[in-house]
């Protein structure tokens, strides 16, 4: 009867195997393999404390099987009482002290607790019984890029990927930590590989589009160009850092103390980062009839990538540029990244009360003004308190707005308001 529901749980019918394990049970309630696998069934329902006493049964009954505390204690750490399952894996180990069930489960119990330091004893201690553990691999990879040992985890993980090459989690793992290290080529290959092994992980998708190269690539639009920040851009940012009525509409609180040699090192420190980490993208506006001058400046700034969220600044110094329709189509432009190529969710806009002007430019955009922070902010040079708007778009605003769609149509010869196949 044993071996029945040995072999229906093997095959996955769990009905099958609860059947046979409770018909041998009101026969024999003392039978501790029927107690053991009728508690890892009910653990993997998630009924944890049916679960309990079966396994707290089953190791009374049969005190040196170690597999069953082994799996008691995991089940102990899928519930997240962590401190327990570690007292039950010591327990194991005191008797048996190079089992890897026990040692594996050690180190995952550890890492749960931050005690990463630790983890890797113990994972390293189970690799040197079974080194060709893939599993045991990418779990020391984890307990090293927690400690920070980026080099050492990505190792890790290559070596658990080369070991069992349909491991999708190890080459997830690997990729994220090839991101982590500044090698985005890399990390793109490897995540691509663990969608072709697993379709739809969301870990893989999330970070691929995170170091997607469109973060960094030019903005083309009919008349004006939007370019990421480059070295070069560093005396046109200097000069509207100087520009002190520019910069009271755009960013007043911006620092203005930068020098030439010092604002070109940040912008070519900028250049290696993505917006993942750096939490802005920021762009050069330029007329494209004049490609060689810049003539503003557009960012989304405050970039949460979990809630797909970003804060839309848009600058443009000559009050001719404004005129001539710059910041419209660059506006445009902004939005269309924003909503299709890098789908988030909403913009927000700050616009400073006394900037009547750009909150009216903002709602025409299809912001709503969503609220107004009296008094929120201190002007030094005026010595007085103002005010602030606030506005929002959300996706599902932007793709209803009639008047957005034909204006890019019009300006843009598209409408971006569409959704579009990236």
């Amino acid at each position: 009867m044993f071996k029945l529901a040995l072999a229906a749980y093997h095959t996955g019918d769990s009905a099958a195997a609860r059947g046979h394990l409770q018909d041998i049970l009101e026969r024999e309630p003392a039978n501790a393999e029927a107690l053991h696998l009728a508690a890892v069934l009910l653990a993997q329902e998630r009924r944890f404390d049916e679960a309990e006493t079966h396994f707290l049964a089953a190791m009374r009954y049969a005190p040196d099987r170690h597999e069953f505390c082994c799996n008691y204690a995991l089940a102990l750490h899928e519930q997240r009482r962590h401190r327990d399952a570690i007292d039950f894996f010591h327990r194991v180990l005191s008797k048996q002290p190079n089992l890897v069930i026990a040692l594996n489960g050690l180190g995952s119990a550890l890492c749960a607790l931050g005690e990463y330091e630790r983890a890797e004893d113990a994972f390293r201690k189970a690799l040197r019984r079974e080194p060709a553990n893939p599993l045991l691999h990418n779990n020391l990879g984890n307990a090293l890029k927690q400690r920070g040992q980026i080099k050492q985890a990505i190792a890790s993980y290559r070596r658990a990927a080369s070991i069992k090459s349909d491991y999708p989690e190890a080459c997830v793992n690997l990729g994220i930590a090839l991101k982590e290290a500044g090698m985005p080529d890399q990390a793109r290959a490897t995540l691509e590989r663990a969608l072709r092994l697993k379709p739809g992980v969301r870990q893989a998708g999330e970070n691929l589009w995170q170091i997607a190269p469109f973060w960094r690539e030019t903005i083309d639009g009919r008349h004006v160009a939007l370019r990421p920040y480059r070295e070069r851009d560093a005396a046109f940012l200097i000069n509207c850092l100087d520009n002190r009525h520019f910069m009271t509409h755009y960013n007043r609180f911006q620092s203005r103390t930068l020098s030439l040699p010092v604002m070109a090192a940040q912008l070519r420190k900028a250049e290696t980062r993505l917006p993942w980490q750096s939490g802005t993208v920021d762009w050069i506006i330029h007329r494209r009839d004049e490609a060689q001058r810049p003539v503003g400046l557009a960012n989304l700034v405050d970039l949460n990538l979990l809630h797909r969220r970003a804060e839309f600044l848009i600058g443009i110094p000559a009050e001719e540029d404004r005129n001539a329709g710059v910041g419209l189509e660059a506006s445009l432009l902004v939005m269309d990244f924003a909503f299709n190529r890098a789908r988030l969710n909403k913009l927000t806009s700050l616009v400073y009360e006394d900037n009547e002007r750009a909150q009216k430019s903002t709602l025409a955009l299809g912001f709503t003004q969503e609220g107004y922070r009296p008094q929120h902010l201190f002007d030094e040079l005026k010595q007085r308190y103002f005010g602030v708007y606030e506005n929002g778009v959300t996706v599902t605003d932007f793709r209803a707005n009639i008047r957005l769609s034909n204006l890019s149509r019009r300006l843009l010869g598209r409408d971006v308001t569409e959704i579009t196949q990236q």
